[in-house]
């Protein structure tokens, strides 16, 4: 390397053109490929000059050991930066892999086959991958089972936790284990493969369409919405359980309630009745005040799309955490 910048330097020097800078700019690609710093590049042909019969002038020599200073604290920056942005492409395309894969995890449609109950659903990141999940089973031949999970963790662990979720819920499609036990077999599945940093909330669901009633369970998460028609009323839905991920041997309760026509629930994560710059206490309040705003007689989508375009204005569009809403309502 030393004798190939040496004769290209001096040809240089001696019959300056551009087709000698075109050289010495296909050689500095080969230096930086062989991570010479650019100190070690001062310094060569400061000594090619010297060995050649070009005396530098005192004033000359001197800067020259002044810029060699400066270029060392360069060089170490300038490798830093690389290794850095090497470094930001691999996790972008990680990422990418990540955001590609949760994408695939979430059902796009709830095509239950249950002709007597209608769900709207909306999921919405607050960045590029979300910490929410939703998703919908058969339990044996008549029963549906809906969830809606809050993985608290971020990024590429949450979404192979999710991936593990959903991969869990569909060798249990067609089982007839209660609620409560769905959580307990997926409590003892996240302790068991998630990454220890990680725990999850979850609300889980079954409806059966013979009877009307619907069962639920909570890991920890947020109580659902009930509203009874008849009524015009609303009621927290809770049961006793702790998150996800946490130990091994805590029991889950379930409860039931017997759907009516027109009585819905609404599941939903968090980051929906987050209240921005409140004081106020974290409950569902603008669910509420959304479901009582809105025209009920409308499809369950929309009325979905209702509450959330209520949440987002009442936060000025700033969203600081995941929105999911699922809406479960008996026709």
């Amino acid at each position: 390397m030393k004798e190939y910048y040496k004769k290209i330097m001096l040809h240089y020097l001696r019959n300056p053109g551009e087709h000698q800078l075109y050289a010495g700019q296909q050689l500095s690609k080969s230096l930086i490929e062989k991570d010479i710093p650019p100190e070690d590049i001062l310094a060569l042909h400061i000594n090619i000059m010297k060995e050649n019969g070009y005396i530098l002038p005192r004033e000359w020599e001197r800067s020259f050991q002044f810029l060699m200073e400066i270029m060392v604290s360069f060089g170490m920056a300038y490798q830093e930066r690389q290794s850095l942005r090497l470094k930001k492409k691999q996790l972008e395309s990680e990422i990418n892999v990540a955001i590609s894969m949760q994408k695939k995890l979430y059902p796009h449609t709830f095509e239950h086959g249950f002709h007597d109950l209608e769900v709207g659903f909306i999921s919405t990141p607050a960045r590029e991958m979300s910490g929410d999940f939703y998703y919908y089973t058969k339990h044996g031949k008549n029963k549906l089972g809906i969830l809606v999970a809050d993985i608290v963790g971020k990024g590429i662990p949450a979404a192979l936790c999710m991936s593990m979720i959903k991969y869990a819920m569909d060798t249990l499609e067609n089982d007839v284990k209660p609620a409560n036990m769905i959580l307990d077999y997926l409590n003892r599945l996240v302790l068991k493969n998630a990454d220890p940093s990680l725990f999850v909330t979850m609300f889980y669901t079954i409806y059966d369409p013979l009877t009307s009633i619907l069962t639920y369970s909570s890991a920890g998460h947020e109580p659902a919405l009930y509203y009874q028609a008849k009524s015009k009323k609303f009621q927290d839905l809770n049961t006793k359980g702790l998150i996800l991920g946490v130990d091994a041997n805590v029991k889950y309760e379930e409860k039931a309630i017997q759907l009516e026509s027109g009585d819905f629930i609404v599941l939903y994560t968090d980051g929906v009745t987050e209240r921005k710059d409140s004081d106020e206490p974290d409950d569902n309040s603008i669910l509420r005040e959304a479901i009582s705003s809105a025209d009920l007689s409308l499809p369950a989508q929309e009325i979905v799309n209702h509450m959330y375009q209520h949440a987002i204005d009442e936060k000025n569009y700033q969203l600081d955490d995941d929105h999911t809403i699922v809406m479960i309502r008996k026709k």
